[in-house]
């Protein structure tokens, strides 16, 4: 669950993701605005007394817990110092400081994360988004999930699925490895195409060997449907929700700046540090026109699981 550098959560859900550029900041909280209201709905018209936020981030979903359910404790948990600070600070703008508890997370070298300090039932309900995608080992931790409940308590959790994502990115290099020349001709590889892949290649894995070492590629809905239900969990339901349109983006400057999720290089990177500058003109010369008319389309999939403690 840690990318490198010294505190890239921080870095990726403060800049990163919004591409620096506040209005698409506002847009993309709102997106998660309605995801965050899909998780706790699913937890059911009984208000939690005590929920975990698990990768809490800035706040976003414990906040919203918070404010939903006026009597809820809340223990907000990040390996992001800079994060926890901030939702406490937002906390105390909102006046809901005294039910939440701030917990750093300790991630180990394996990518593996444990809660020893919270005690076996402590929780009704435990809920989280777009957090258990970069745990490398998703089994455990749902284990821990389900330690960590009372008997009857709910889980909620909604996970981004980039596995497709990374899927065409394996096939698109696997296309291009594969053309051949006819005997006798020399052909290249089509250079737009080997240009979108090197930029590709830079946000999602583009081999098998990659994709199955990557905790956020590795997985879909089916197998958190089978972790949950390994786990021991009961109840255990699964949607796919699959939304395409166009970017959020507010301008082209803002669209080559953002990455998709903390491991990922922006476009804007990539251009500047891997490519000539012919072959930067070509690609962001087709790109931005296509962006431009509308052309490029968003593709979100968010798998979201509900389940209980028997």
């Amino acid at each position: 669950m840690s990318p490198a550098g010294p505190d890239p959560w921080a870095q990726w859900l403060l800049r990163d993701r919004g591409g620096a550029n506040a209005q698409y900041e506002a847009r993309i909280e709102a997106r998660v605005a309605h995801y965050v209201d899909r998780v706790l709905e699913a937890l059911g018209p009984e208000p939690p007394r005590n929920l975990l936020d698990f990768g809490c981030g800035s706040g976003a979903l414990g906040l919203r817990a918070l404010q939903r359910w006026p009597r809820a404790q809340v223990v907000f948990a990040d390996p992001s110092p800079a994060l926890l600070a901030l939702a406490g600070e937002r906390a105390q703008a909102l006046g809901v400081q005294e039910r939440l508890r701030l917990l750093p997370l300790v991630v180990d070298p394996s990518g593996s994360v444990g809660l020893p300090e919270l005690a076996d039932g402590a929780f009704d309900a435990v809920a989280t988004r777009s957090s258990l995608a970069y745990v490398a080992d998703k089994p455990a931790l749902l284990a821990e999930f389900l330690r960590l409940l009372r008997p009857g308590g709910r889980l909620s959790l909604g996970e981004p699925v980039f596995r497709d994502d990374a899927l065409a990115a394996c096939a698109q290099r696997r296309a291009l490895e594969d053309i051949a020349p006819p005997a006798g001709v020399a052909l290249q590889q089509p250079q737009l195409l080997q240009l979108l892949q090197r930029w590709r290649s830079q946000q999602f894995p583009d081999t098998e060997q990659e994709l199955a070492r990557s905790p956020y590629c590795n997985f879909s809905e089916r197998e958190l449907f089978a972790w949950a239900l390994q786990a021991g969990f009961a109840q255990v339901h699964v949607e796919l929700h699959i939304d395409a349109g166009p970017s959020l983006a507010p301008d082209w400057d803002s669209f080559t700046r953002h990455t998709p999720h903390p491991f990922a290089r922006s476009l804007r990177d990539v251009l500047d540090q891997d490519f000539q500058p012919e072959e930067r003109a070509l690609l962001e010369g087709v790109l931005r026109e296509n962006w431009e008319r509308g052309a490029m389309v968003s593709v979100e999939r968010m798998a979201y699981v509900r389940a209980s403690r028997p």
